[in-house]
């Protein structure tokens, strides 16, 4: 059905690979409109409670395909740069509005838009051997895909103007350190991590889920008057549910809940 993505779905569980090891998965038409759709998918199908977005190879993604680049510098250059951004723009959107959690798992190089598409993610697991760069600035251009938006809130601006001006490359130690990634694990056992943390993801509460990115979404955007309403809404609305109703019964019955997403 794709050929630039390996998509699978595992009790509750959405794996998207993006499949062009060669060119450590740089982002071109074809993979960006397939992401899309899976996208899409995943979002629509109400058996996918949770979605892990991988690399396949050595890279995580390397960010814009340069190859395309070099070719496409013609008369028609700008509007088939721009159409490019903005699908990929779209992507980012369809990550962060998508009502369920999201895992970024990052084994390699998350370069330029890589970088920007890791941290569209809700969760970010990384590899011992991860490395994150804002990699524009070798090619003079400026970071797109919301890298100026999610770093800015999570690192401050002084930060991000460091990693944007010079384009340094960050190693997964550092990466933790800075709160990018919420795991670190060896490269020999990071695949078993991460589906830990999916399946963990797939079998909580999905209604909750949903309303708390709802909430953590639009929490820089509001006063905190208006943050307290809508947590109000979410956490009365969130008490109607099953989920809630099994999760009082787990607990006073001292065993673990079992979700169904209802």
């Amino acid at each position: 059905m794709f050929s630039n993505i390996i998509f699978k779905v595992n009790d509750g569980v959405a794996n998207i690979t993006l499949n062009r090891p060669d060119a450590m998965n740089a982002l071109n038409y074809e993979i960006i409109a397939e992401l899309t759709e899976v996208l899409k998918i995943c979002q629509r199908d109400e058996t996918v409670r949770a979605l892990v977005i991988a690399g396949a190879g050595k890279a995580f993604c390397a960010g814009g395909d340069v190859k395309w680049m070099l070719s496409a510098r013609d008369e028609n250059w700008k509007s088939a740069f721009d159409s490019l951004v903005d699908n990929f723009n779209k992507v980012i959107l369809l990550i962060r509005d998508i009502e369920k959690p999201v895992i970024a798992a990052v084994n390699g190089f998350a370069s330029g838009a890589g970088f920007s598409l890791a941290m569209a993610c809700d969760i970010r697991i990384i590899s011992d051997k991860a490395k994150f760069n804002q990699a524009y600035v070798n090619l003079g251009l400026t970071p797109d895909g919301g890298s100026t938006y999610f770093l800015t809130l999570m690192l401050g601006a002084a930060r991000v103007m460091d990693l944007v001006f010079t384009g340094r490359v960050i190693d997964a130690k550092e990466a933790l350190s800075l709160g990018l990634a919420s795991e670190l694990i060896p490269a020999e056992s990071f695949a078993e991590r991460v589906e830990q943390w999916a399946r963990q993801f797939a079998g909580g509460p999905s209604i909750a889920f949903k309303q708390a990115k709802t909430l953590i979404n639009e929490a820089h955007r509001r006063t905190l008057e208006a943050q307290l309403d809508l947590e109000r809404e979410s956490i009365v609305g969130a008490s109607l549910s099953n989920d809630f109703e099994e999760g009082l019964k787990a607990f006073s019955q001292k065993r673990k809940p079992v979700f169904k997403g209802n």
